[in-house]
């Protein structure tokens, strides 16, 4: 992550996105070792709370074909629903409008383009590898859905790194709100939002 426009963020940033990224390659896409979810819905509660919002948690299966393309109509129904949406809106747009306040467009782009190709192949390769047990295309649409909807989420995570810092979002968001994901992610699941009131995670199929 060694670039021109990366340096000009100050070192303190630089530090905590070469962290966020390290974590993120580290990341076993989509293939928990255990469901706790006691432990699921304490980091739940913890990022409902960041983002403004209630919910209660749901959890679906995601272990056939039929469950990964059901959980990405459901990951598209989250991102319509009224609430979360607004949620999710605003807590991204008060990191981008803190970045361009601040000037630092250039290296937000670098942050941001950094965080997306460091996602993309692990997550597109993990969905591909979970659901490739029917026809090669129909996983392929899938696959690529999937790695869609994480790596937009890293990439916003990344983008509150660079702004968090910064008072006007600190006041808003004290404890950022897309930074905290990650521990759904390492903890092997999908969660896709708010859907009735629920927070939909899907669980894939535990690793052997």
């Amino acid at each position: 992550m060694e670039n021109r426009e990366f340096e000009k963020l100050p070192k303190e940033v630089q530090n905590k996105l070469k962290a966020y990224l390290k974590r993120i390659k580290k990341v076993d896409w989509f293939k928990p070792k255990k469901i706790d979810k006691k432990e699921i819905e304490k980091k739940v509660k913890f990022i409902l709370q960041c983002f403004g919002v209630k919910a209660s948690v749901e959890y679906r299966k995601l272990e056939t074909k039929k469950d990964w393309d059901v959980a990405w109509n459901a990951a598209w129904n989250a991102a319509r629903n009224v609430v979360w949406d607004a949620a999710w809106n605003a807590a991204w747009n008060a990191a981008r409008n803190v970045v361009w306040d601040a000037a630092w467009n250039a290296a937000w782009n670098a942050a941001r383009n950094t965080a997306r190709n460091v996602v993309w192949n692990a997550a597109w390769n993990a969905a591909w590898n979970a659901a490739r047990n029917t026809a090669r295309n129909a996983v392929r649409n899938v696959a690529w859905d999937a790695a869609r909807n994480v790596a937009r989420n890293v990439v916003w995570g990344a983008t509150e790194i660079v702004a968090m810092d910064l008072k006007s979002f600190k006041t808003k968001y004290p404890n950022g709100a897309f930074i905290h994901l990650i521990d759904l992610w390492e903890m092997g699941l999908y969660p896709i939002g708010i859907i009735n009131k629920k927070f939909v995670i899907y669980l894939p199929k535990i690793k052997k």
